[in-house]
Formats: structure tokens, sequence, C-alpha cells
């Protein structure tokens, strides 16, 4: 060992080891932007989750461009107290995976998520259904949701929100990037898919009416008629 300097004792080494590696789980690469957020603030909307009424239908976040209304990619997301760290598994819906837990609200991690630098993105609830669906939907389906989107937009707006809330009239389902082509509807009229969603308007989709998707959707959310 050269004149001058000291071995570095075995502790002192697993503290450096132990910087290094949360330095690497927490550096976001220079085309992402990290945004932190606190886990009591998003627990707010997500206690919504667990009240009646709406047992088909619940409440996600995602990142929302601001510049373009669009969903923003998360590239990595993930929730840290002190020396306590846990990363997510992000769905293909973008929905940011937040797990709600009263314990956890009160131990109040930061959540950090990190999305691509060029796009102006924050974080906005939205309401869904809140169970798998498959490629092939019927009317009835729909019209169950409907009542229940509006239990649950009603929760979130507090008690006056049945006033000035227009009710549902359909519904928005979203596909993947990759996906194109029409939804087909057994009572004859399809639904051509633009910008990877269609909107299907439950006052016109007929009784016994089944819709046929060209693949399983990543969400399914309310539609309100703007002139509601």
């Amino acid at each position: 060992m050269p004149n001058g300097v000291k071995p570095v004792s075995g502790v002192f080494m697993k503290k450096i080891m132990s910087v290094l590696a949360l330095l690497a789980m927490t550096s976001a690469p220079a085309s992402a932007d990290t945004y932190r957020f606190s886990y009591s603030k998003l627990f707010t909307q997500l206690k919504h989750n667990t009240e009646e009424g709406h047992p088909d239908i619940g409440v996600a976040y995602f990142m929302i461009s601001a510049d373009s209304g669009q969903v923003c990619p998360i590239s990595r997301a993930w929730m840290r107290k002190k020396e306590h760290y846990e990363e997510f598994t992000i769905p293909a819906s973008q929905a940011l995976p937040l797990p709600l837990d009263n314990q956890l609200r009160q131990v109040n991690p930061d959540v950090f998520v990190e999305t691509p630098s060029e796009l102006n993105c924050d974080i906005s609830f939205q309401v869904l259904v809140d169970k798998p669906v498959g490629n092939i939907l019927t009317s009835q389906q729909v019209r169950d949701w409907l009542p229940q989107m509006d239990a649950m937009m009603e929760n979130l707006g507090g008690m006056f929100a049945s006033w000035f809330m227009p009710k549902t009239q359909g519904v928005v389902i979203h596909f993947a990037p990759s996906v194109a082509g029409k939804i087909i509807n057994s009572a004859g009229q399809d639904y051509t898919i633009k910008n990877h969603q269609a909107i299907i308007d439950a006052s016109v989709l007929g009784q016994g009416a089944k819709l046929s998707l060209p693949a399983t959707p990543i969400k399914v959310s309310p539609w309100l008629p703007k002139n509601g």
C-alpha cells in the first residue's frame, strides 16, 4: 500500500456502498424529470376506493401533459421513507399503482415519479373501471357502470357535486398505442378507434348489444357530454 494512504475499514466501505446504491436507485437519467409527491396527499382521493356504491369503479392517479392533456408515460416510480424503499411496477394503463393503506398514510413516505423530460407533466386522478375488462362488452355492462361512475365523481366532488355535475352518458375505451381499427357493435353501429380510444354513447347503444373490441383495453373511463 502506498505511503500515507490509510486502509478503508469494512464498516466505512459498507456505508459508501449503501449510499451509492441509494443514489443509483433514485437518480433520474438526463432525459427524464422526477416529481415528488406526499403519499398522504395522494391518499385523499384514493380513500374513496373503499366506499360503497361503486363496486366496479375506482380512482387512480396518472401523470398528464399540461400541453396536450395526454397521459405521460412513467419510466419509473418509487416510494421512499428514510431507509425504506419500494419501486412500483407500472401497468400498461400508466396508472400509478399506489397501495391504499391507512398506516402508510400516517408514515407518509415520499412518492417519486419519473417521466420524459420533454413533456410538461403533472399528476391528476381519473375515475375508471376498476375490474378486469375483456375484449367483449355488453350494453348492460356499460349501463351498469354509469351510475357507479356518477356516485364516485359525486364522492370526489363533495356533497354539492350532484348539483352541477353532468351525468355520465357513456364510456371512453382506451387502448394501447399499437391498437387501431374499430369496435364492432352487434346492433350494427361500429366505433372507429381514434387517438387510441373510442367513445361509446350509452343512449344510442341499443338493448342487448355486444361490443367486440380488437384488443383488451388498458382502461375504461367516463364520458360526459360536452353540453351537459
